[in-house]
């Protein structure tokens, strides 16, 4: 008898619904996902469009990520990091002033944003460089 009243008292604690028990617990870590913000994507450079497409193959040599394909003509870059592709757009805003934009190609935005803050912060601190044609 003793058995079936522990079952009957842990079924109604299991099945009843507890109000405001859940609103104090704190998310762990594996709940978090790391996707980055709007603002690790997209970044504006005061340089040509030109040495800013060769600021990005410098970075992405640097960290040892594979370049897949480059189209100069439409300034993409598409490259391989950490097994997972993504496509760099670079545009001209006017003679002097540049925009970037990095995105995954598969559109799956679950990677660490320390890809991207390096090769921003590369191209950052090499945007000093001009680049020279050799013949």
């Amino acid at each position: 008898m003793r058995h079936i009243t522990v079952l009957i008292i842990f079924l109604l604690m299991v099945l009843t619904p507890s109000y405001g028990f859940a609103e104090n617990i704190i998310p762990t870590a594996t709940a978090i996902k790391t996707v980055p913000t709007t603002l690790d994507f997209a970044k504006s450079y005061k340089t040509t469009s030109e040495n800013l497409l060769y600021l990005l193959l410098s970075a992405i040599n640097e960290y040892n990520y594979s370049i897949e394909e480059i189209q100069f003509k439409t300034g993409s870059v598409l490259f391989k990091a950490y097994s997972k592709e993504f496509i760099a757009y670079i545009s001209s805003q006017d003679g002097y002033n540049s925009f970037i934009k990095i995105i995954p190609a598969d559109n799956k935005y679950n990677f660490s944003p320390s890809l991207l803050q390096k090769l921003h912060n590369y191209i950052e601190i090499n945007n000093n460089i001009n680049f020279q044609k050799v013949l």
